[in-house]
């Protein structure tokens, strides 16, 4: 298929399951397709038994918290890197490449409620820095599946009460609704845009509700591009906001496994040396340096 510009990924928008159920459910799989996790749906991590989940307290709550990030930080900066693995026919991972970018984001709420979250690394944010030539953006925004403004356009369910980390937390399946316009994640290509529909689980601590960690999949395939796996987990950790006790919780890895026109992958990108700038200290920022 002839492209006239590379293809990107944007993501708009824990402890690993048990480990029985996990096997049961690789056991299933063709070891072929061993190299990528379960849908989020095929394996549901353990709960505490007995404990009824607060949902409307639950999201309200998270969502203030989200609310928090948006208004106060205007740009956030972190060391990036990105290790990409390709996966042969049989599952087999190839030899990592990796790159080392300094990374910048800036996330802004416009007139009406819509939150606009640009990335750049080193200085700009075009696929082709990415290998294969295939950009994977919007780590960062896949969090405001939470926001109040996003959040009305999903369907959330408390699967209850787990841990991330020996830490209680909450454990929330979402989907994106089919009867309203899906937005957390698209794939953009030859200058057509594809709009996918997103199902996913997050763990929000108990005490603090945080998003520690998300998991997300397609809910269904994307013929056109023979899009079959787009699965993504995401973890985040707290950054204290300057002068201040309180803390903001940005992404601190983020795994990506794909499988699109021939193009079969696993990405992870680390993020360190998290620093941000608050609106309300009006600091500038350029383009970060080499």
């Amino acid at each position: 298929m002839s492209q006239s510009k590379p293809p990107q990924v944007k993501e708009a928008f824990v402890e690993r399951p048990a480990a029985k159920a996990l096997a049961s459910s690789e056991s299933k799989r063709a070891r072929a397709d061993r190299w990528y996790p379960p849908d989020i749906d095929r394996v549901i991590p353990q709960v505490s038994p007995g404990k009824a989940c607060p949902l409307p307290e639950v999201l309200s709550k998270a969502g203030k918290r989200i609310e928090e990030l948006v208004q106060n930080v205007d740009k956030f900066t972190a060391t990036e890197v990105v290790e990409h693995q390709k996966v042969d026919r049989s599952g087999q991972l190839g030899v990592p490449e990796i790159r080392k970018f300094n990374y910048l984001v800036t996330i802004a709420q416009k007139p009406g409620g819509f939150l606009n979250v640009e990335e750049y690394r080193n200085g700009g944010s075009g696929p082709e820095r990415f290998p294969d030539q295939i950009g994977t953006i919007g780590t960062s925004s896949l969090v405001l599946v939470f926001h109040p403004h996003h959040a009305k356009d999903i369907q959330m369910t408390c699967e209850g009460l787990g841990e991330w980390r020996g830490r209680p937390a909450w454990q929330v399946r979402f989907e994106e609704r089919r009867d309203r316009r899906n937005s957390l994640s698209s794939v953009d290509m030859g200058g057509a845009q594809f709009n996918l529909r997103l199902h996913g689980r997050a763990w929000i601590l108990a005490d603090s509700y945080q998003v520690a960690r998300l998991e997300s999949d397609i809910a269904e395939e994307v013929p056109k591009i023979r899009l079959r796996l787009q699965h993504q987990n995401i973890e985040y950790r707290a950054v204290r906001l300057p002068e201040s006790k309180r803390e903001i919780w940005l992404p601190s890895t983020s795994e990506l496994y794909l499988d699109f026109l021939g193009h079969r992958f696993y990405r992870r990108h680390t993020f360190t040396d998290l620093k941000f700038f608050s609106v309300r200290t009006q600091q500038t920022f350029g383009d970060p340096k080499e």
